[in-house]
């Protein structure tokens, strides 16, 4: 597949990634990138725009759904997505890890603010297959801390992933209905087995993580 850089300055994948990893984790607990949605390179997505299955919107997150349309709207330091047909799927945002070995054998914690409608809104971990620890909304309509402390499989080499949605453990198939949404802000993972308050990064810091990435489904 061509991959098109976000960052123009590509002088080398290897020697990117690297530097990348390095300045991602140095000084910072958190490791998901942009998970305050103040970076949007692609465009502007404050009015509902309708999504491509595993398309990329605000940088590095993608869409995932199942069966069912959707939309996804940048709300100002959040992001939903909400479902306009009604089916037995799944509807979520993910955000994939590029240095799985660095996480290798690992307990972490994964922590977000929800709001949805649905109480099949939860936190997933795929991990070269979906793991058994998950975290659900109630659905009422409010934002919610939820969080999920998981070990992550020793040696992980096809994809690491978290997934923030309308889902069943294991991501099984749940009810959709039209209307039904997931919005979500302030997403961490952190080494640990505690969600600590959320890690604030400058704009132009998330950003400069944010250009090193390439544009493409194979490397997010």
């Amino acid at each position: 597949m061509t991959k098109a850089r976000e960052n123009s300055d590509y002088t080398g994948l290897a020697a990117d990634i690297a530097a990348g990893d390095t300045a991602a984790r140095a000084g910072r607990k958190n490791l998901i990138i942009n998970g305050g949605f103040d970076v949007s390179q692609r465009g502007v997505y404050t009015s509902a725009t309708s999504t491509v299955d595993g398309g990329y919107y605000l940088d590095r997150w993608a869409v995932v759904f199942n069966t069912i349309s959707c939309t996804i709207q940048d709300m100002g330091g959040s992001v939903k997505a909400l479902a306009t047909s009604a089916a037995t799927g799944s509807l979520r945002h993910r955000q994939k890890f590029e240095d799985m070995s660095y996480l290798s054998g690992k307990t972490v914690t994964i922590s977000c603010q929800m709001k949805s409608n649905s109480a099949n809104s939860r936190i997933n971990l795929y991990a070269d297959g979906w793991q058994s620890g998950t975290s659900v909304h109630t659905g009422g309509g409010n934002w919610e801390s939820i969080s999920l402390t998981i070990a992550i499989p020793v040696g992980v080499s096809s994809e690491l992933s978290a997934h923030f949605g309308i889902d069943g453990v294991s991501s099984a198939n749940v009810s959709v209905a039209s209307g039904d949404y997931v919005e979500i802000k302030e997403v961490q993972l952190e080494v640990g087995s505690v969600a600590t308050d959320f890690e604030h990064r400058s704009y132009g810091e998330e950003l400069q993580l944010c250009k090193r990435y390439f544009n493409s489904e194979s490397t997010h």
